[in-house]
């Protein structure tokens, strides 16, 4: 069989298989070790070692790379050794690697297909490094396992009798948390959640910590900043946690900076100082029965997994929560391996059993077919959005935990689209239960590309698509509901900088960078239109987004003039409207119709510090260089600049229309009308998310 099943733990590791029986096996090497350390070093020129190799050298004071489990998906992770970084991903794909070449050599043959366990409670991060640091290892991975559920697959294979169960998953670094239906060979989880920064790990740091207090009371030394002082503890405490298992009290010798310690601890002492972890767990417990409409009296048992559920406290705490004795039958070491190994069997349609096998059939054992698995995943799935008075970004939840995967839900929104721009939607994916965007993580940015500009004033109709698959992964889909076209959905690096979710919503508009441009001839000046014109023009500037714009305003006749630089302070740019209302004199641009202004705007905006880059126009009679006009114009929208024409008195319908970006944006009208026509192109202009 060239698949096997990986425990993927954060301080022990197993792998496990099916044997020539049809049983589910946990693989162990020459000398019996069925747990692999989780741990790798590396030596200055670069040699690497895993496994146990790699934990030996802890009693070298060597810097050997631990824990890092915890840190996968985690992008300010970083492990330096021989000049070298290392992210989680980076080790755990060398620690798979190792177990692969073990599994090898124990099996005697190729292994190329894995189902991985990871904890309940990993994110979309965690879950999707996990499969990448697989696929390094040159591993097709199956399927990413829930640790709990896989304990559980374990548990169930052999039963045929219902029940419903907690399993209280205790790992080297990680808890999880399940609560399931077993029913004639169908396992169904009802609510999942965790902590993957609490684990036996924690319970060893508070023994450290107060050996350290000890030691810096009788020698005035902290061992915590001597290095190697510090890893001799650390290989003694986790010495002495086992020891406190299966006796009342053990001695600790401590060393360093050349003084020497021995202290007793009793089981008592090191219950009293991890209490608050055990209270912690079963927090975690109340609130997913919570979350699952169950109390205590509703379960029929807890199954304890993961080798920090050994320690005697762990039991008696889980057995006073219940009310009930823990449920045996598993070996907490290796429950989640075996149960790898079974999902992988049925993942390779393999047979439990020994069908075929010449062996002796085992009628404990089904068939994999006969056994279905549903899961569900402990983290919501949701978008940053504005929240309803506009005050605050928040998380608003598409897809709810706990609903059994693969699921898919959608959401639909307003987007605002312009005639001839980019039309990119950015969404942003959170993970978390809190409408709080404080309280969530945010672990994507998709940009949804190909949305086609509608000319209703409310905007485009999106459809987010979010989907968990069969492995908790998360995939993004987008589709536009009018012309049913589905969008390309681009999942982007996020942000380096993302303080600004946590700030009010100051500009949720793309910025513009616009150029106003005002016909100066004669006829608007002898007839007083200049003077309504530049009231329209103010109330347009008024109406944009605050802050979300520049603009410079210019005037045109026989010649062209350039009144301000681009603004950000649109004070300054009405400044400038009201001077030429109050100054009509026309000799600054001349009285007739000879300038051509288009290709002037179209310079001063591609110089602009925007690429939302916007050309309006008002004038009130006919060009005497119409084609030149339509040329320069149709050079500056296929530059993704946006035309907006208003015009009225003697002005040009047809021609309006095929200089401006759109139909809508070519408005004949009167001068009476003016700020109306202005009003439909600051709504138009006043699109798109900026972030």
């Amino acid at each position: 069989m060239d698949f096997i099943g990986i425990d993927l733990g954060t301080t022990y590791s197993a792998i496990s298989t099916i044997d020539q029986y049809g049983k589910p096996v946990v693989l162990a090497d020459s000398y019996g070790d069925r747990l692999v350390p989780s741990a790798v070093w590396f030596s200055p020129d670069g040699e690497v070692k895993t496994g146990a190799d790699a934990k030996d050298m802890l009693q070298f004071g060597e810097d050997v790379a631990l824990f890092f489990k915890r840190y996968m998906g985690h992008a300010d992770y970083s492990y330096t050794a021989a000049g070298k970084e290392y992210s989680a991903t980076d080790l755990s794909s060398l620690l798979l690697s190792h177990l692969k070449g073990r599994a090898e050599a124990i099996l005697g043959h190729p292994v190329s297909k894995a189902v991985i366990t990871v904890p309940a409670y990993f994110n979309d991060f965690q879950r999707t490094s996990t499969i990448e640091a697989g696929r390094r290892a040159g591993l097709d991975v199956l399927a990413i396992l829930n640790e709990p559920t896989a304990a559980a697959i374990t548990y169930g294979i052999n039963r045929r009798e219902g029940g419903r169960i907690l399993v209280y998953d205790l790992g080297g670094g990680t808890f999880d948390v399940t609560v399931l239906q077993i029913d004639h060979g169908e396992l169904k989880v009802i609510a999942t959640g965790g902590d993957h920064e609490l684990g036996g790990k924690d319970f060893d740091d508070m023994l450290i910590k107060h050996i350290a207090r000890k030691f810096m009371a009788d020698t005035g030394y902290d061992i915590e900043d001597d290095m190697e002082g510090l890893a001799d503890l650390t290989l003694a405490v986790e010495n002495l946690k086992k020891q406190l298992s299966d006796r009342n009290s053990a001695v600790i010798s401590v060393r360093s900076n050349g003084e020497r310690q021995k202290y007793t601890v009793t089981r008592a002492e090191f219950e009293e100082l991890t209490k608050t972890l055990l209270h912690a767990t079963q927090s975690i417990c109340n609130n997913i029965l919570k979350e699952a409409g169950l109390g205590w009296q509703d379960l029929d048992g807890a199954l304890l997994v993961g080798g920090s559920t050994r320690m005697p406290m762990v039991y008696e705490w889980v057995a006073g929560m219940t009310g009930k004795r823990p449920l045996t039958g598993v070996n907490a070491d290796e429950a989640v391996a075996l149960g790898a190994a079974i999902v992988a069997s049925m993942k390779t349609r393999r047979i439990l059993g020994a069908v075929g096998s010449g062996g002796p059939e085992d009628p404990r054992l089904q068939l994999a077919d006969s056994v279905t698995v549903s899961d569900v995943m402990s983290h919501s799935l949701g978008t940053v959005a504005v929240s309803s008075d506009g005050t605050k970004y928040v998380n608003s939840i598409i897809i709810r935990k706990n609903k059994e995967i693969p699921v898919t839900d959608r959401r639909q929104l307003k987007f605002r689209t312009r005639q001839g721009g980019k039309n990119l939607q950015t969404v942003y994916l959170t993970q978390g239960e809190s409408p709080d965007i404080d309280k969530c993580l945010v672990v994507g940015k998709y940009l949804f590309h190909g949305i086609e500009h509608v000319k209703n004033p409310e905007g485009a109709v999106i459809e987010i698509g979010y989907s968990y698959d069969a492995n908790g992964v998360v995939s993004v889909e987008g589709l536009q509901v009018e012309s049913g076209k589905k969008l390309t959905v681009e999942k982007v690096a996020l942000d380096d900088d993302l303080s600004w979710l946590y700030e009010a919503p100051r500009n949720t508009f793309e910025p513009m960078s616009v150029v106003l441009t005002i016909d100066e001839s004669g006829s608007m000046c002898w007839r007083d239109a200049i003077k309504k014109a530049c009231k329209a023009a103010e109330g347009f500037i008024e109406q944009l987004p605050e802050g979300s714009f520049s603009i410079t305003v210019q005037g045109f006749a026989d010649s062209y003039k350039n009144y301000c630089t681009f603004e950000k302070d649109a004070s300054k740019a009405k400044r400038e409207l009201r001077n030429i209302e109050k100054d009509t004199n026309t000799a600054r641009v001349g009285y007739g119709n000879a300038c051509e202004p288009i290709r002037e705007c179209h310079r001063l905006l591609m110089e602009a510090p925007s690429e939302n880059r916007i050309l309006v126009i008002l004038t009130d009679g006919e060009w005497s260089r119409k084609n030149q006009a339509i040329e320069a114009a149709d050079r500056a929208k296929a530059d993704g600049i946006r035309i907006a024409a208003i015009g009225f008195g003697s002005a040009d319908k047809k021609f309006l229309r095929k200089i401006s970006s759109d139909d809508s944006l070519g408005i004949f009208t009167s001068a009476d009308n003016l700020s109306a026509a202005f009003s439909t192109i600051a709504r138009e202009f006043s699109t798109g998310l900026k972030r």
